[in-house]
């Protein structure tokens, strides 16, 4: 059996409509590279990058869905199970950006509770044919409690930035909840051991030696 190469995986997802650059984003950050023929994207495709977080090798399973209605029904089937979404629009498309809300709402419909959402604002080199103020990016992120960035897979710009810092918030949620799910289980062990624990008491054992187990556990996974 092949050994891992990773010590998690966090599956992403890239959405918006078509041609605002969600492909060029892609390939930008995993293979360092852009490509100016645009060829738009059939169904779903997906590319891998594994990165360093916090002394942990995170493999990064990266999902890139077409933006045409008529793949709508096969791109939603990737919501769910998505830890982290970037929706991207195109600053110089202003259809694109009114389309936002109808992105969010694919989200709320089909993505788990929990999942981690990213607003890109691409194609911020194009700065003579802006017609999406960065200042309504910010807003709408500021709105929806997502963060944002204005990105150019064409000049490289924020994209790695941009893929980090999600990865880097996924990461701090299932930090959080593998702490949660420790306490719950060395609060159920301290209370099914009450009888040992009182019968000790002399020995001075007290929540100490949860807090201490716990810590241990987050030391072995993080």
């Amino acid at each position: 059996m092949a050994k891992k190469t990773y010590d998690l995986l966090f599956k992403l997802l890239l959405i918006g409509d078509s041609g605002v650059g969600k492909t060029c984003v892609l390939f930008r950050f995993s293979d360092d590279a852009f490509n100016t023929t645009f060829i738009s994207t059939i169904g779903i495709d997906f590319k891998i990058k594994t990165v360093e977080l916090q002394g942990k090798k995170i493999k990064l399973q990266i999902w890139d869905t077409a933006g045409q209605e008529r793949f709508h029904t096969i791109t939603t089937s990737y919501y769910r199970g998505a830890m982290g979404i970037m929706l991207v629009y195109d600053i110089t498309n202003a259809k694109s950006f009114e389309n936002i809300s109808k992105w969010l709402r694919n989200i709320d419909e089909h993505a788990n509770e929990d999942v981690e959402r990213m607003l890109l604002g691409n194609k911020c080199d194009m700065e003579d044919k802006r017609v999406v103020p960065k200042a309504k990016g910010e807003q709408i992120a500021r709105e929806h409690g997502i963060r944002f960035f204005e990105t150019s897979a064409k000049a490289n710009i924020n994209i790695e930035k941009a893929f980090l810092t999600l990865a880097e918030d996924i990461l701090r949620k299932v930090c959080v909840a593998f702490h949660i799910k420790v306490c719950v289980c060395c609060v159920r062990n301290l209370f099914s051991s009450a009888p040992f624990l009182i019968k000790n008491s002399e020995k001075k054992t007290s929540l100490c030696n949860v807090n201490n187990y716990e810590d241990k556990l987050c030391s072995i996974f993080f």
